[in-house]
């Protein structure tokens, strides 16, 4: 029972260290203006909204892009276009004085976007995607959920810190009588 008790207080110890980080960083980089999306090391994460890309991203998806000059044909990109972010296929590249943009297309769309997307306006390459982890982010982000996990994470370590003191008492008054 000590061990999991134990790995339990790691566990959460690692994960509020691990948010912790996460968040000031991504609260920095908000606060400085630097970018609308925070990226870390060149990467950024995305939550998917829509179904435009099913069956290769589902709604609720995470999809990880990463920022590079390299875009082919039958790429995956996102880019952003009129304060929306959108990831979609890359299915003609355009050259047209020295100007490079890009035609795209949702997987599950029936036609192609409106516009095309200007090299400026990507903001990555599609990396990898965790499935279903957006839709655990969204409901975590609401004030009321945080608010709650922190309390049961406060209240884990205030009662197994005030076992553990209560063990230690009982030890030493046990050794103080021997």
């Amino acid at each position: 029972m000590k061990i999991v008790k134990k790995g339990f207080r790691l566990f959460c110890s690692l994960l509020l260290i691990l948010i912790a980080i996460y968040n000031c960083l991504i609260l920095t980089q908000k606060w400085i203006g630097k970018e609308k999306i925070p990226e870390i090391f060149g990467y950024r994460n995305l939550i998917v909204l829509t179904g435009s890309m099913a069956p290769t991203f589902q709604k609720g998806d995470v999809v990880i892009v990463k920022e590079t000059d390299e875009i082919q044909k039958n790429d995956i990109i996102s880019f952003e276009q009129n304060h929306t972010i959108v990831t979609h296929r890359v299915i003609e590249i355009k050259e047209e004085k020295g100007t490079i943009s890009f035609v795209t297309k949702g997987d599950a769309n029936s036609g192609i976007d409106e516009e095309e997307v200007k090299k400026e306006e990507v903001l990555g390459k599609y990396v990898t995607a965790i499935p279903k982890l957006g839709t655990i982010l969204l409901f975590l982000k609401r004030p009321i959920v945080l608010l709650i996990l922190f309390f049961v994470i406060g209240l884990g370590y205030a009662v197994s810190g005030e076992k553990e003191s209560k063990k230690k008492e009982k030890g030493e008054r046990y050794e103080q009588k021997n």
